[in-house]
């Protein structure tokens, strides 16, 4: 009898650890959610993606109240750090530097509760964007530092943290560790495709892209020009896909133009980058840079004032 009475125990034991009001469907619903948002992220504003997003990540709260199995919880805890990193890099978009680290400081808080190495490492390289635009470069240098020993080889996020490495060790002035971290880039490029689509993924034109920025702030003018040229071919043939990326660079290349003495080149690709259709708090940033350049070293051009112009327009934007 107590041989009887304990089965019966470890039985009922298995069935409460199975006992769960979070079906199948909302799991499998979430996770296409997800694969949504990162895919066709630059279709959508800003403000759109942080209504239907901050929705979602609500949405998961509610669901993690429910009974669940230990395996459903953890895949909420990564759906929820997900959410937060887009919820990030819109908060990023939209210039809120407080809330963007809010946000991917939860998606790191969720990612470690379920040991999820991915989201982790994705969610340091928000931050360490969103600390580069806010001029807090130091910080963005330990965001990627963090990031890039969470990140598995040969993944996306591995090569994106890479260039993060590059481009704030270059914002400091530190000549050899951003080389370096520039050659391992341009090594990792040859892992992705020309060009991607989706927020979480890596391309050979990004790594063109941030060789570019890197450039100019290392002081070599003509690699950065030729880098974010060789970048431009490629936004150009589908400049939907990557728009606020294809602008950054459009910015990059006029500022590269600027130093190198050609204003017109300069603003015309200046012009062009703020036309963009999708609007994005970096793009106002580089814009600014842009501008002083011009302002610095051709104060009474005529083109000068035409990208003053460009700018004024451009900060009317919501």
């Amino acid at each position: 009898m107590l041989i009887t009475n304990a089965e019966s125990e470890a039985r009922e034991l298995t069935r409460r650890s199975e006992q769960t009001d979070l079906g199948p469907s909302s799991l499998e619903h979430l996770q296409q959610v997800i694969e949504d948002y990162g895919r066709y992220y630059s279709r959508y504003s800003a403000a759109e993606l942080w209504q239907a997003a901050l929705g979602d990540r609500r949405h998961v709260a509610e669901l993690l109240q429910l009974r669940m199995t230990l395996r459903q919880r953890r895949e909420l805890y990564v759906a929820a750090a997900w959410l937060s990193l887009v919820l990030a890099w819109t908060a990023h978009d939209r210039g809120n530097v407080r809330v963007a680290l809010a946000y991917a400081a939860d998606a790191r808080h969720h990612a470690g509760e379920a040991d999820h190495d991915e989201t982790a490492a994705w969610a340091w390289d928000v931050e360490a964007t969103t600390w580069l635009y806010d001029d807090q470069p130091h910080a963005a240098l330990r965001a990627a530092q963090l990031g890039a020993g969470r990140a598995s080889a040969g993944s996306a996020a591995q090569t994106r943290l890479t260039g993060q490495l590059a481009r704030t060790h270059a914002r400091l002035g530190h000549e050899a560790p951003a080389s370096d971290a520039l050659e391992a880039l341009r090594d990792q490029a040859e892992w992705h495709a020309p060009h991607a689509t989706g927020l979480f993924s890596a391309d050979a034109v990004r790594v063109w892209s941030v060789a570019a920025t890197s450039s100019l702030w290392l002081g070599r003018d003509g690699q950065a020009r030729d880098f974010a040229g060789q970048a431009m071919e490629v936004y150009e043939r589908a400049p939907q896909v990557s728009p606020t990326r294809r602008a950054i660079t459009a910015l990059d290349l006029g500022v590269a133009c600027a130093r190198l003495g050609d204003p017109e080149q300069a603003v015309a690709h200046g012009l062009s980058a703020i036309s963009t259709p999708r609007y994005a708090a970096a793009i106002v940033a580089r814009s600014h840079d842009l501008g002083a350049t011009l302002e610095r070293a051709y104060p009474k051009a005529a083109v000068a004032a035409r990208f003053r112009q460009g700018m004024a327009e451009l900060e009317k934007q919501p």
